[in-house]
């Protein structure tokens, strides 16, 4: 029975942690970037989870991170953790059951400020000036 029963448990834990995002499913451009923004999100309604306690690697090269507002936070591009390719351990806050971490959309360009075109100058057009003794003979 007790064979059975750490059976059991060693094929939940096992699945659990196939179920985790690794670093190598995100497909970084390690010789492009320093770092990348994620974020956390409900898949069943894709709102942002903040508050989430993001690990990755072990040791001295160990990174946490946080969750934002809008469930975002930032991990390093490191070419030793493609060759470990270890695995994202989320820790949600409390009352979140289920959770996504996704690669964030890269943010908008920044696009230049609209231009004002110049006003072309006005040129002064001579206005008749009545003479007021003259107003009178009219």
């Amino acid at each position: 029975m007790k064979k059975l029963a750490l059976s059991v448990l060693l094929v939940v834990v096992a699945a659990g942690c196939s179920l985790r995002p690794r670093y190598n499913d995100y497909h970084l451009m390690v010789d492009v970037l320093k770092e990348a923004r994620f974020v956390v999100v409900n898949p069943d309604n894709n709102t942002p989870i903040a508050g989430a306690k993001i690990e990755l690697g072990e040791g001295k090269s160990k990174v946490t991170a946080t969750s934002d507002a809008m469930g975002g936070f930032l991990l390093p591009v490191d070419k030793r953790y493609v060759a470990d390719n270890p695995v994202l351990v989320v820790t949600l806050p409390k009352g979140v059951e289920k959770y996504e971490v996704r690669l964030a959309p890269p943010p908008a360009p920044e696009l230049p400020p609209a231009s004002v075109p110049e006003e072309a100058p006005v040129e002064a057009t001579p206005v008749p000036v009545m003479d007021t003794a003259d107003a009178g003979t009219m």
